[in-house]
């Protein structure tokens, strides 16, 4: 009899039965739906889970690809270095106090620093690097006291290395060791704590090509943190090697002739018709190897405070007034506007009185050159002649054309950091300033407000020797990793072509020829060869002018393009173009060269 009125016994049986199915199948099926979770959803996590209770990880860092000249010279490399390992797992607190009073010594560093790079690996309960490029002396007293010191042992890796010391070190920059910020930016790349990462130059540009993909070992331990097995070995993989389109025998050269100045300054090499940097020199350079470990501390804290700023790359960074070097874009803007008439002749004083205004503007000849027509305006860097020249233009179209010169913006060159300056015109109606008619003088003879790179007026000479083309500047022309095709990273490329009168251009560089002939420019000569160049000698607030000059060679079809400045060096035609002459015969292989004229600064610009 059923105890539920209306229900059979049977028929209760049968509502058991099928609650007991349903409550059986959901049982089942939180089950499937758990192993799914644990196996496929949260399996890998839960494995590294386990593993870390019994495991450490190892990372071996990938080899450091090399950066190598055009001729295939290494400038940058790895080289085999001891690195000391700690592994705070199962270590008692008497084996610590052990290790670190055995150990301070032998790395020559302070207790409380080697107790703060153990503790770090405490806290991060795994093995920790806290000492790299140790000597071959420190290795050997390390293996020797292996068993007074708990915790500790000993690897081999490839760590960078300058073999060429301060050659090209603003291209190159340096490494260091990847910061808290970097990581949370890079982890997802392959980055691990203690990494080397690029900090400046084209080691931070292409850290991604030249870092490669670390590998490791997954290693087994006991309670007490000893090494029982190697359970995974996963090989690194080196990275790239980058190959340039720079000539170290031409860096060389270019950084040394600067340094024998005995000022600071840069010089800048390409090829105008593609864009490639042949050299990239920035003086005073610094020996990229002291910002490694071991390296000596006390000449980076030197480095850092020297006020000559030999961290600073004035090839990219550096800005200065151009000087009489801008006359190139002043006399194009003129001949554009159809306002310049080559033979037209103006009578130099040696002052020139503005207008109204009756300010006079001195020429860096103060008794004057006399009656000067455009080419020998050009030759003599007559001052007087471009105030008369600026004033009758206007100074819009002389911002037109310095705009399209890509004066002002960013030549874009595969370097960090680069500089730019806004135009005259454009800055001060950025801060709001009236623009007056001695501003335009100033302009035209490219001083006043006008602030250029090295690189931009290399860039700009180069543009006059190709007949209007503005290749982009580059450094990296291709990575390569053994057994791999090759990568194409850089190359040529035209940013824009300026359309110029023919007649223009053929002015120009007949002017700029002359330069060189018989102007203010004739250090700069090399026999059997012409050139085309332009002397700069730009005043600045405190101290001797700085010293420009750039050229192209040879001139009728030319193969290199060069800009050299020297800080407070005096008259560009008696500092910077002997350097020229100097670069451009090694960049055409001219092997015997009589020496330059030697030019006085009574030569001038």
């Amino acid at each position: 009899m059923s105890l539920i009125p209306g229900y059979s016994e049977q028929t209760l049986r049968a509502a058991r039965a099928r609650w007991l199915t349903v409550f059986g199948m959901a049982a089942i099926g939180l089950c499937f739906l758990r192993l799914i979770d644990l196996q496929l959803i949260r399996g890998s996590a839960l494995t590294r889970a386990s593993e870390s209770n019994h495991t450490q990880i190892l990372v071996e860092r990938a080899p450091r690809g090399r950066i190598l000249d055009r001729n295939g010279d290494v400038l940058a490399d790895d080289q085999p270095v001891f690195v000391a390992l700690f592994s705070p797992l199962g270590l008692a607190p008497a084996d610590f106090q052990q290790t670190l009073s055995q150990l301070a010594p032998i790395l020559e560093m302070p207790s409380a620093d080697l107790e703060h790079r153990l503790m770090a690996a405490i806290r991060a309960k795994s093995m920790l690097r806290i000492s790299d490029r140790l000597s071959r002396a420190q290795a050997f007293e390390i293996l020797q006291d292996q068993l007074h010191l708990p915790g500790i042992s000993l690897t081999i890796e490839e760590q960078r290395y300058y073999p060429k010391l301060t050659l090209a070190s603003h291209v190159l920059g340096y490494v260091g060791q990847i910061t808290d910020e970097e990581l949370d930016e890079f982890e997802e790349q392959g980055y691990h704590p203690g990494d080397w990462i690029g900090k400046s130059g084209l080691e931070r540009l292409y850290d991604p090509a030249l870092h490669g993909q670390d590998g490791g070992y997954l290693i087994e331990v006991d309670a007490h943190g000893r090494q029982i097995r190697v359970l995974r070995h996963l090989l690194p993989q080196a990275g790239k090697d980058l190959w340039l389109t720079l000539d170290g025998h031409l860096e060389e050269l270019a950084e040394k002739r600067i340094e024998e100045t005995g000022h600071p300054g840069a010089a800048v090499v390409m090829n105008p018709q593609t864009g490639e940097l042949l050299a990239l020199a920035s003086s005073p350079g610094f020996n990229p190897n002291i910002f490694l470990p071991l390296g000596d501390s006390d000449e980076r804290k030197r480095l850092l405070a020297d006020p000559d700023l030999p961290l600073y790359n004035r090839a990219i960074q550096a800005l200065y007034p151009p000087g009489s070097t801008f006359k190139i874009i002043t006399s194009l803007a003129a001949m554009e506007a159809h306002e310049l008439d080559p033979y037209e002749k103006v009578d130099c004083k040696g002052s020139y009185t503005l207008g109204k205004e009756r300010r006079i503007f001195h020429c860096w000849k103060l008794k004057g050159h006399g009656s000067v027509d455009f080419m020998q305006g050009v030759a003599q860097s007559c001052d007087v002649y471009f105030y008369e020249l600026g004033e009758k233009i206007g100074p819009d179209v002389i911002e037109h054309m310095a705009r399209i010169f890509g004066l002002g913006q960013l030549t874009g060159i595969d370097l960090p950091h680069e500089k730019k300056w806004p135009l005259p015109m454009a800055w001060k109606l950025a801060h709001h300033q009236h623009w007056q008619g001695g501003d335009t003088l100033n302009y035209a003879i490219g001083q006043g407000a006008l602030q250029v790179t090295p690189l931009q007026m290399a860039s700009v000479i180069a543009t006059v020797a190709n007949g209007g083309s503005i290749w982009q500047p580059y450094l990296v022309a291709e990575a390569r990793r053994f057994g791999e095709q090759e990568e194409r990273l850089g190359g040529p490329h035209m940013m824009v072509h300026l359309v110029l009168a023919d007649s223009s251009w053929e002015l120009i560089r007949r002017a700029l020829v002359e330069v060189v002939h018989a102007g203010t420019g004739i250090a700069a000569q090399i026999p059997g060869v012409d050139i085309g160049g332009k002397t700069g000698t730009a005043q600045v607030p405190k101290g001797k002018e700085h010293g420009w000059f750039v050229a192209y060679a040879p001139a009728d079809h030319p193969q290199l393009a060069c800009a050299i400045v020297v800080e407070h060096g005096g008259h560009g035609g008696s500092v910077a173009a002997p350097i020229a002459h100097d670069l451009l015969a090694m960049g055409l292989g001219i092997k015997q060269i009589a020496p330059p004229t030697p030019v006085s600064e009574a030569h001038g610009d």
